[in-house]
């Protein structure tokens, strides 16, 4: 299971840190995609192990091809796919291009969310983090009419 947070700086070529306690969810690959998020001004990356990727994949498959939303999110969502080894120092390259849709320059916080997880440039986190709190009891309500 993948839980906690992590503060960590990427290094000179654009490699962060793993945490030891998640590679061994992970593998020796993670899929770092786009993050899906319904504020236009925020992003973030999500990051899966190769089985998740796989059924996630499959359950994005199953969208019609006249579903031109879902289209929508699968071609972006694959298009910035990127499966990044993770190596023997527990770090994994993340490309230019996912560093700069998701504006992580130096620093990122790695969020576990149970079967993925979410890379975050700090300031960009600090402001989902506010507006969520904000919401946080129509979160809560949301949940109950969901069933949890």
């Amino acid at each position: 299971m993948l839980i906690g947070s992590f503060a960590h700086a990427l290094d000179a070529k654009g490699r962060v840190f793993i945490p030891a306690k998640w590679r061994e969810t992970l593998g020796d690959v993670l899929v770092v995609t786009q993050g899906l998020l319904a504020d236009r001004d925020l992003t973030c990356l999500f990051g899966m192990s190769v089985g998740e990727w796989d059924q996630f994949s499959a359950r994005l498959a199953q969208l019609p091809l006249t579903d031109m939303a879902g289209q929508a999110v699968r071609r972006r969502l694959y298009a910035t796919a990127s499966a990044c080894e993770i190596d023997r120092q527990g770090r994994i390259l993340l490309p230019a291009q996912l560093r700069e849709l998701s504006a992580i320059q130096k620093d990122v916080t790695l969020i576990g969310i149970g079967n993925r997880i979410e890379l975050w440039e700090p300031g960009q986190l600090a402001r989902h983090s506010a507006a969520m709190e904000s919401d946080f009891e129509a979160a809560l309500q949301h949940l109950s009419q969901v069933g949890i």
